[in-house]
């Protein structure tokens, strides 16, 4: 065996007079001119996968053989390939003896198995590098930027497939084809199914993601398979604003014709169920579709809007956005609820109001417990919301300028999981997996990751600590009197005051890779100078609600669409990254220019969402759109929120929820009213079921929409769900007292339940029902349990 100083020495002279570069040709039957093996090999390691000692991307495979993840760290996986283990994994002198193509081709057993064969163009490729020494420079092939031919979306139009081309602009500014050395990844293979060098063949028609990766660089496109050629000229379709005119244009590039409008009622009940989470009454029902007057859907709008339970909606949305954990609040545990419902409260006034968004989102990243108050004023404010909030539902904490609770955690949170949870909240950026690397899919390195958590650093809320001497005598004194007036025993049960604030000495947090702390930066932009006693999060609010922020809007308008549609336009909607491109980018972006130029205006951004002809049409699909799942050419059936689930239901039944324990609240509050996490109680397994969050993490994902046994077996069979059939104030007690006849009973249950009069076999069978039941009340109790019990009733269309 030769030596590892004589090898290098062989290296050194291969690299001299070896060749560097060749074309290859690719198994299509294509050809890459002038390849260049050392700038491209080390991509060509990542794709190939050929670790020779294990599955590509594994942190550890045998005899200490280390690959980066997705091929990340260039540097260190030349010295695994050519240096470790005596520089066995490549043979300069006799190329195809080296360990890296016999384990790589199978011809050496191991535990990774066969990455490509002998004679394969990758193959050939790796032969050509070693055999001209193995040679790799650091920096080599250091990437500006990729572009992707086509460049926004693939259509595949009558069934042809399409071949991407994907190219590098270097450092050095030099541009090469790469397409073969990519990944390439598409979200819905029922769609297009993609080759490992970029050929997109249709499946079916659709729409899906699909992204390009070379060497950390992401690119991502839509791909369109447009529905087969029509006979007949497209249709005209009306437009009530841009929303339309974006919708509709790739609609009709896919050859897809949209949906008519809904009937008055299921739009009705669509918008009463979104914007309010409850169902029109019958009464409001029968107007509506009375009434003759053209502009009657949005004048409905305008009033559903400007209803107190619509900024409860957005409340308790805003709650699971910005992590309402009521476990996770500051003891003692009694008065956790009543502080999530402060919390809660806080945003439902805002939303009332009509705040703008950027001022709500700076007044929660820059909170502090005190808003400039002086010592004894804010005393003074916090021991009347305590007294309020021991005596009741309501509290004057909304009245306070910045939401501090939301930096007001029970255990300590570390300034990385601060800058997840801002990331998440109000960025929609998923900053997770670049905490330990770069970030597989997106632009986040490590360094970027520790730099963002340390812009938290100076949060401060701890026992004892406040932001001066002189307030720190008078709320010791308070809370010493505190101590004396409550019972003896636990003292975690005593209420005691404590402040929250920024701008403290705090201590940066070091990047593992380095072990040195970066200084607070904001994603992808420059470096704060903060002076002591600043206040990081004050210069970070200044770029986040800027309106060229990147994410800001976009995220917003994204939560917005996705709450009245089911779906975002980028779905999941907290997953903004290089890999997962909009459904639809030219409306997103319009959607965000609209919302920036009204000064972040949400009822304006609302209003125009719900007056599109887009949000009206009707989940009754024809043949051109039956198969579409994200293009908006018909409303999707969607599950209901959780809440909604209460709420929708206690409507139907003409009942009251009775909230009991520590989250009381008034004979009469909706389930959307109430801000606490934690309840108790039939409610609280209804909550749990139907996939409420415990807002335990940064994560949209937590709340669960699928549908599951349970939830059908909870309206069936659920004891205290059969109680408000029999309630004495409830819509069967009255209906059954009432002295409808039975065509008229058939039609209040059904405009009670279904928001819609029944069909004329419906009604034929129902007053069938009521005339053979054995009494009346029995015959009531029977037609609305079975309406409730229909997937109609469950699921918003």
């Amino acid at each position: 065996m030769f030596s590892r100083r004589f090898v290098y020495a062989l290296a050194a002279c291969f690299t001299a007079t070896g060749v560097s570069r060749a074309d290859v040709d690719l198994p299509t039957g294509g050809k890459v001119k002038n390849v260049d093996f050392e700038r491209h090999i080390m991509g060509l390691v990542s794709k190939a996968g050929c670790n020779a000692g294990g599955c590509h991307g594994s942190f550890q495979g045998k005899n200490g053989f280390r690959l980066s993840l997705f091929g990340y760290e260039p540097s260190a996986d030349f010295a695994n390939l050519t240096r470790d283990n005596l520089g066995r994994r490549v043979n300069v002198v006799r190329p195809d003896e080296s360990l890296l193509l016999l384990k790589a081709t199978g011809q050496t057993q191991h535990d990774g198995g066969m990455r490509f064969g002998k004679d394969s163009w990758v193959y050939n490729v790796f032969r050509e590098w070693i055999r001209a020494g193995a040679k790799w420079e650091r920096g080599s092939g250091e990437i500006k930027e990729i572009t992707v031919a086509p460049a926004d979306f693939a259509l595949l139009a009558d069934a042809k497939t399409k071949q991407l081309t994907v190219t590098a602009t270097f450092v050095d500014g030099s541009r090469e084809d790469i397409t073969p050395f990519c990944d390439f990844k598409i979200t819905d293979d029922a769609i297009a199914a993609v080759s490992p060098f970029g050929l997109l063949t249709p499946r079916q028609p659709g729409d899906a993601g699909l992204t390009v990766l070379y060497r950390g660089s992401v690119k991502a496109i839509r791909v369109l398979v447009p529905s087969p050629a029509r006979t007949e000229a497209y249709p005209s379709v009306p437009e009530v604003n841009f929303v339309d005119t974006e919708v509709f244009a790739k609609l009709k590039m896919m050859n897809v014709v949209p949906s008519g409008l809904a009937s008055d009622e299921t739009f009705l009940r669509r918008l009463y169920i979104d914007a309010l989470a409850q169902l029109p009454p019958p009464d409001v029902i029968r107007a509506f579709v009375a009434d003759k007057d053209p502009q009657k859907r949005a004048k409905m709008i305008d009033k559903v809007l400007a209803d107190p339970l619509h900024a409860a909606v957005w409340a308790t949305k805003l709650s699971d956005v910005t992590g309402n954990n009521t476990q996770a609040l500051e003891v003692p545990q009694q008065t956790q609820p009543k502080r999530s419902q402060m919390w809660h409260d806080w945003l439902r006034k805002r939303v009332a109001e009509n705040a703008p968004y950027d001022q709500i989102v700076r007044d929660i990243l820059t909170a502090n417990s005190r808003d400039g108050q002086a010592p004894d004023a804010w005393i003074a404010f916090v021991k009347k919301v305590d007294e309020q909030s021991a005596k009741g539902f309501k509290t004057d904490y909304p009245d306070k300028k910045t939401l501090d609770l939301f930096w007001r955690r029970q255990q300590a949170v570390p300034a990385e999981q601060w800058g997840e949870k801002v990331a998440a909240a109000f960025l929609g950026v998923r900053l997770e997996c670049a905490q330990c690397h770069k970030h597989p899919t997106d632009r986040w390195t490590q360094d970027e990751y520790w730099a963002f958590a340390n812009v938290f650093a100076q949060v401060t809320f701890q026992n004892n600590q406040f932001s001066n001497p002189d307030l720190k005598k008078l709320v010791d004194a308070e809370n010493a009197a505190r101590r004396d007036a409550a019972p003896k025993g636990n003292n975690n049960q005593i209420l005691l005051v404590r402040e929250m604030f920024g701008g403290g000495p705090g201590r940066a947090k070091p990047n593992p890779a380095t072990n040195k702390p970066p200084a607070p930066k904001v994603l992808g932009g420059a470096v704060l100078s903060v002076k002591p006693g600043e206040d990081a999060r004050v210069k970070l609010a200044d770029w986040l609600t800027a309106p060229e922020n990147p994410f800001f809007a976009k995220s917003f308008v994204n939560r917005v669409w996705a709450h009245y549609f089911g779906v975002g336009l980028v779905n999941p909607v907290d997953d903004f990254s290089l890999a997962n491109p909009p459904i639809n980018a030219r409306l997103l972006d319009a959607l965000t220019k609209d919302f920036i130029e009204s000064k972040f205006d949400i009822r304006k951004l609302e209003r125009t969402v719900l007056l599109s002809r887009t949000y009206q049409l009707s989940y009754a699909t024809n043949e051109s759109n039956k198969f579409d799942k994200n293009n908006f050419s018909h409303a999707f059936i969607r599950p209901l929120m959780a809440e909604q689930v209460v709420d929708v239901l206690n409507a139907a039944m003409g009942v009251e929820e009775k909230f009991t324990g520590q989250e009381e609240a008034p004979l009469g509050t909706k389930m959307v009213e109430l801000g606490s996490s934690r309840l108790n109680g039939s409610v609280a397994y209804a909550l749990r079921i139907f996939g409420r969050p415990p807002r335990t993490t940064a994560c949209d994902c937590e709340r669960a929409t699928e549908p599951a046994l349970p939830q059908t077996l909870f309206r069936m069979t659920d004891t205290v769900v059969l109680a408000k059939f029999a309630a004495a104030e409830g819509r069967v007690t009255a209906l059954a007292k009432s002295k409808l006849t039975n065509e008229e009973l058939a039609e209040e249950l059904f405009l009670a339940t279904l928001s819609r009069l029944p069909k004329a076999t419906e009604k034929a069978d129902a007053v069938q029902h009521l005339k053979d039941a054995k009494n009346r009340a029995a015959g009531v109790t029977d037609l609305m349990w079975a309406l409730v019990n229909t997937r109609e009733f469950i699921l918003n269309h």
